[in-house]
């Protein structure tokens, strides 16, 4: 199995129960999010997803598909924006992004290039891509975010498993935000993954309160991922979402 090679990354590996929470670049407004990263590292999650704009964000919901049309995509593509984002907060930032926006357009390597980034999250590449782009991107510290999903076969995510220090478990199929709880199929993949994996497993898709990310650290995973509910407190008010990212973190109440 390969490493996780991002400095900030080997930090948060060392964290059984981390909440990781997605946030859109530039959303909803691009000088309004720079300020809000400050506020958001401040109630002490433990990582940033942060998605990089496209125009056909198809494996998000309503929800997300929604801040993507919103935001200014132009801006929020742009590396020197990033770097902006980067020197924002310290915490480790996983850049979320489809693969003809982010890959195929090799922009990719510009952004690696600069340092803007602690690991990339890329849902439509396939494990073989996946290993390819992280054997690529190790001089430049950034890992590689695997997938597994319940769709997949036992097989399929035990060789996921083999090969990847940092696995997104997604916690049904579908696009994000549609969760409901006949989706619960994701028992046998995670008893899979754990057999003989020796990384870490993030659960995510459906997470919305502090009791469901408890349920689920106890049955195994070593962590959460959180964007659909964040985003709809962010479109309430940042207020809202800093409030709620404290509740999530078992501070106020």
């Amino acid at each position: 199995m390969n490493s996780v090679v991002s400095t900030r990354n080997k930090h948060l590996v060392q964290r059984d129960e981390a909440v990781i929470g997605y946030l859109l670049a530039g959303y909803p407004e691009p000088t309004e999010f720079l300020h809000l990263l400050r506020e958001v590292e401040a109630t002490g999650l433990d990582a940033l997803e942060i998605g990089y704009p496209s125009e056909n964000p198809f494996a998000d919901g309503e929800i997300i598909q929604a801040a993507h049309r919103a935001v200014n995509r132009t801006l929020a593509r742009d590396v020197a924006y990033w770097r902006q984002i980067r020197q924002s907060v310290a915490l480790p930032i996983w850049l979320m992004a489809y693969k003809d926006d982010f890959i195929t357009s090799g922009v990719y390597l510009e952004f690696a290039r600069a340092r803007v980034m602690d690991a990339i999250v890329i849902p439509d590449c396939s494990h073989e891509e996946h290993i390819q782009l992280a054997e690529e991107l190790s001089e430049h510290e950034v890992d590689v975010v695997h997938f597994i999903r319940p769709s997949m076969s036992v097989e399929e995510m035990k060789r996921v498993a083999a090969d990847a220090p940092l696995i997104y478990g997604q916690l049904y199929n579908g696009p994000t935000g549609s969760f409901s709880r006949e989706q619960q199929d994701y028992n046998t993949m995670l008893e899979a993954v754990l057999e003989s994996f020796t990384g870490k497993i993030y659960a995510g898709f459906g997470i919305d309160s502090r009791v469901r990310i408890e349920e689920l650290l106890r049955q195994g995973f070593h962590g959460t991922i959180l964007g659909t509910a964040l985003i709809k407190k962010l479109n309430e008010s940042p207020a809202e979402l800093i409030r709620y990212l404290r509740q999530l973190k078992g501070g106020e109440q």
